[in-house]
């Protein structure tokens, strides 16, 4: 047998549910773990770690809604499966709401029952994912807000980006002052012979991100809209996101991502990356007018007296 898919506690007061649980999902590849109370199923969870819980709603002394409430305030990673031979609307609307993954009656099939709990662990999968991903998220947002510095600030972005998603690099490419141009600002991730591969023309290089749309290129290799394909082919990139910097609506560059194996990002991944490009653009504009501040200011001191001007740097 491979890898354990999962470890799962079944919490029933029936022996015969045991034993096909047990049967069942032992050669879908998962760990069965048995209690007969709600009692000894909290004991169990003090001594083991499980992924996902299969209670019974109608049991002797602690009901299987009194064991939802309790383990989803002990252990909220916890999945947990209500299973009854009691169905009705209202108590699986009851047993959704307290945080069950879902609701199965009996008698069941051994095909219902895979379902659902191939579905229940999926989703506790991807909720631990996105826990996961909000909280570096935050991380790295702090750490950016820290920052004045626009080059510091954007080195924090692009490896923010990398370590969220889990890719193979990231780099900021800011339109020069003729908009034909791109400029790599700051990259991590990337060796310095493809940062070095040659300029970037906005006309030739994933042209609708400069025009303002994120795009997705899944295989260079069968993409004619990558510029350098056979030198992101040697670096080992595979996928490119492409995403617009704007300021005040005008595109200023671009964010863009590079995998090293082919795959796709879904909706919760790009909510985070475009709100790093947010950033990133915010970052740029925000340089740009502590620039133009800083040049007013010293414009100001060359036309003060030489008194006048001493005295406001003094400050």
């Amino acid at each position: 047998m491979g890898a354990i898919k999962a470890k799962i506690l079944v919490i029933d007061d029936e022996q015969i549910v045991h034993e096909s649980c047990n049967r069942i999902l032992t050669e879908e590849g998962y760990e069965v773990k048995s209690a007969f109370t709600g009692q000894e199923g909290f004991k169990k969870i003090e001594e083991e770690q499980f992924d996902l819980v299969i209670t019974d709603l109608k049991m002797p002394g602690i009901s299987g809604m009194e064991a939802l409430k309790k383990i989803k305030q002990d252990n909220p990673n916890i999945g947990i499966v209500m299973v009854t031979g009691y169905s009705t609307a209202e108590t699986a609307v009851e047993a959704m709401k307290l945080g069950a993954f879902d609701y199965l009656p009996k008698p069941f099939t051994p095909d219902e029952l895979i379902s659902v709990i191939n579905k229940a662990v999926e989703k506790k999968r991807v909720l631990l994912e996105t826990k996961h991903l909000e909280s570096a998220y935050r991380d790295a947002t702090k750490a950016i807000s820290s920052s004045l510095n626009l080059n510091e600030v954007l080195d924090l972005i692009v490896k923010s980006v990398v370590n969220l998603l889990k890719v193979k690099g990231c780099g900021v490419n800011l339109l020069d002052d003729t908009r034909k141009k791109l400029e790599t600002r700051v990259a991590f991730g990337l060796s310095d012979n493809y940062l070095a591969k040659g300029p970037l023309d906005a006309d030739k290089s994933v042209t609708e991100s400069i025009e303002g749309k994120t795009v997705f290129i899944e295989d260079i290799a069968k993409d004619h809209r990558v510029q350098y394909p056979e030198e992101a082919k040697k670096e080992g990139i595979v996928s490119i996101l492409s995403i617009p910097l704007k300021a005040k609506e005008k595109v200023i560059g671009v964010l863009r991502v590079y995998t090293g194996e082919l795959r796709r990002f879904n909706d919760r991944e790009m909510e985070m990356v475009n709100k790093l490009a947010e950033q990133a653009g915010i970052a740029v504009v925000n340089a740009k007018l502590y620039k133009d501040i800083k040049d007013d200011y010293e414009s100001l001191k060359k036309e003060l007296p030489p008194h006048l001007a001493d005295k406001l740097s003094k400050k």
